[in-house]
């Protein structure tokens, strides 16, 4: 039995599983071996938000800045939807792996060094002695071949998640399911650009 005092006011007491009825219950814990898999995949596409971060600040590609931060910004809503499935999939998300990832697409901005290599030296030299950055041009380069070479990555791994959230049936998976062409469409885009920045080589 309860006591009360006179006029104090009666505080309904709710139970757990009250408390909880509205709110959406996780997802019980994934496969181990599939939390690990798309955390390398969350890493990658940190990473490659980074690298196309990257690419557009580049004054050689200033004609493809709105192209490169339109496919990053694209990058980014994709990788939003991966986490969904992710959570969806209950694949907690395992941020030491996906700070690796972002760290080592960071630390590819030293890639400038590799003007000083010899081999590359005498791509730069290939050019017309008035552009105004060979190096600049060449570093350009190979900076879109990462990018292409992760949006490629990407696009693969997108039809394998797409097929695994196929079996869920459930009305979120349709923009999982979309990432696959999306990827591909961005890669194209990229490539696209890739070549132009490479104009001056393939007039020289």
């Amino acid at each position: 039995m309860r006591l009360q005092s006179p006029g104090a006011s009666v505080v309904p007491v709710l139970s757990v599983p009250t408390l909880i009825s509205g709110r959406r219950r996780d997802a019980p814990p994934a496969d181990p071996v599939l939390r690990a898999y798309l955390n390398e995949q969350l890493a990658a596409a940190t990473g490659l938000g980074e690298q196309l971060r990257r690419a557009a600040a580049m004054e050689v590609l200033v004609a493809e800045r709105t192209t490169l931060l339109r496919v990053r910004r694209e990058v980014g809503a994709d990788r939003a939807a991966l986490r969904t499935a992710m959570r969806r999939l209950g694949a907690s998300t395992d941020w030491a792996v996906v700070g690796a990832g972002w760290l080592a697409a960071h630390a590819s901005r030293l890639s400038p060094l590799l003007h000083r290599l010899p081999v590359v030296d005498r791509v730069a030299g290939a050019l017309p002695a008035t552009h105004p950055s060979r190096e600049a041009v060449v570093e350009a380069l190979i900076t879109l071949e990462d990018v292409v070479g992760g949006l490629h990555r990407r696009a693969v791994a997108a039809r394998l998640l797409g097929e695994l959230v196929a079996r869920q049936g459930a009305e979120w998976t349709a923009g999982v399911r979309g990432l696959a062409d999306r990827a591909q469409a961005q890669r194209d885009e990229v490539e696209a650009a890739h070549r132009r920045c490479a104009t001056p080589l393939l007039n020289s």
